[in-house]
């Protein structure tokens, strides 16, 4: 028997369209033994400009939230993968927000104090933790255009706007790198620009040594990560 879920639609998305939101949430709820989904309230389906034109979907205060327009056309579409990779990586972060409660409550505060070095630090450390979990649900194809992109990319580290994109790409780059089903590719070796692999080798190195397993919520384990992420991010 199917569980039921509480999802919002103020926005009118088809009933057909919520009746299969469920059952995709339901065929991703067998795989979520192991997270931590205590206070979980539920979709909520909002208009299109209220997330990043690049998200698919996107958690807040245990909420997570879906673009109507864009989730009715993978619907449409049949690519139901998309859809449940999205909701299984929104449930990890609601896993690591009861699991990190600390961490995630002083992103909040460095947010307020415009600490971007602390603020982006934890936020890489989450990502990648998230990713580790949730790359099973992602398609190869998608996971191979995605590196496509980062390689295709030219980058100049010299350019503020692309060391904060860097920072922030960084964490999706080696969590979906370490997949069982691309440790033969090893993505990384196959970047072209010798300078960005260097840059993202020296990532992976620190991120790979942070407990991913039995996490611990004090941010001075994230200290060489954030020494790091200084190299990129200005507070001023």
């Amino acid at each position: 028997m199917q569980e039921s879920l509480k999802i919002s639609n103020d926005t009118n998305m088809q009933l057909s369209y919520i009746r299969i939101l469920n059952t995709l949430y339901n065929q991703v709820k067998k795989d979520c033994e192991d997270l931590d989904l205590i206070g979980f309230k539920g979709i909520k389906i909002v208009n299109d400009d209220l997330l990043n034109s690049s998200s698919d979907g996107n958690s807040k205060d245990k909420l997570i939230l879906l673009p109507k327009n864009k989730t009715e056309r993978y619907i449409c579409d049949r690519k139901y993968e998309v859809v449940k990779s999205t909701i299984y990586h929104e449930l990890c972060h609601i896993d690591l927000a009861n699991k990190l409660p600390h961490l995630h409550s002083l992103h909040k505060k460095y947010i307020e104090l415009e600490d971007y070095i602390k603020c982006f630090t934890i936020m890489i450390y989450i990502e990648y933790l998230a990713h580790l979990k949730s790359t099973k649900y992602e398609s190869t194809e998608n996971i191979d255009k995605f590196f496509c992109s980062v390689n295709d990319r030219k980058w100049d580290f010299n350019d503020d706007c692309d060391c904060v994109w860097f920072i922030k790409v960084s964490p999706y780059v080696i969590a979906r790198a370490l997949d069982n089903r691309f440790i033969d590719k090893d993505y990384v070796q196959l970047i072209a620009d010798e300078d960005v692999k260097k840059h993202i080798l020296e990532i992976k190195e620190i991120l790979c040594s942070l407990p991913s397993e039995n996490l611990n919520d004090d941010m001075s384990i994230l200290e060489k990560l954030e020494n790091y992420v200084s190299n990129y991010i200005k507070n001023d």
